[in-house]
């Protein structure tokens, strides 16, 4: 996907057409039109996400997250909307056949220079009450179709723990929050670590015995090898979502070198 060419000018124009076709057509004809595009179309169709302007603190290093498309345009905000709140079940797989590609390429640069290897899935949480309204979770679908794509390709790159890292309030959704301090506020906090999602009792009990005796420090001394984690979510604006889930990891003793975040828009 990095050897694809992107240029400025190709970029500004795709943003023009996308803000005249979101006027001009209905929204309807506009998921019809992202769906017959296909993994290839939407590449060529979306711009690709700019660079990420957060706010840097300690812990959190934006140059480990990532997107692959930019939010800003109105093919982009269509498809994230459908796949969000409608769970498109084509577009879930165009896109996630898109940032497979996309981690793979990553990853490729990870286990050469950092030994990042043994990948586990981490879905973005959402809150039981907002779970049970919609009835899915979208992130959980992506990294599902994630592992189905990998599957298909007779490969084993990754796992997925989906009830991990969950969400313990049911915080303003973050869409419904404009001001940007108030959403960096709104997530403070809200993600925590579930031990009993660990795959193996064995694994479980070791935990929870050697951190009440305080004898380990480091989520990866109970683990039989090296694991990473890959923090997956459908798109990210001001990062505090994906900022509070690192922390979350964190705060289970997992190195901040072993945690990365993926995103399908920025």
């Amino acid at each position: 996907m990095k050897n694809r060419p992107f240029t400025y000018l190709r970029d500004s124009l795709t943003i023009v057409v996308g803000k005249i076709s979101d006027l001009l057509l209905p929204k309807e004809s506009r998921v019809t039109l992202l769906e017959n595009l296909g993994p290839d179309g939407l590449f060529t169709k979306i711009p690709q996400a700019e660079n990420f302007d957060l706010p840097t603190q300690a812990g959190f290093d934006t140059s480990k997250i990532k997107a692959i498309f930019n939010y800003r345009t109105a093919l982009c905000r269509q498809a994230i909307w459908e796949i969000k709140y409608r769970a498109n079940k084509k577009l879930i797989r165009d896109f996630s056949l898109l940032l497979y590609e996309y981690i793979l390429e990553e990853l490729n640069d990870l286990e050469t220079f950092s030994n990042f290897k043994n990948i586990i899935l981490i879905p973005i949480p959402c809150s039981k009450n907002r779970e049970r309204e919609k009835g899915f979770n979208q992130c959980v679908l992506i990294a599902d179709e994630l592992i189905k794509i990998d599957k298909e390709r007779n490969s084993n790159n990754f796992t997925v723990l989906e009830n991990f890292l969950i969400k313990k309030n049911d915080t303003i959704h973050q869409a419904r929050v404009s001001n940007r301090k108030m959403r960096l506020k709104n997530v403070i906090d809200t993600f925590s670590i579930n031990m009993g999602a660990l795959p193996g009792p064995d694994v479980q009990n070791s935990f929870l015995r050697l951190t009440r005796t305080n004898h380990c420090k480091s989520f990866l001394n109970i683990w039989p090898t090296d694991y990473s984690f890959l923090i997956i979510d459908d798109v990210i604006t001001t990062g505090a979502t994906m900022r509070e889930a690192f922390r979350a990891l964190g705060s289970a003793g997992i190195p901040p070198r072993k945690i990365r975040g993926f995103a399908l828009a920025h």
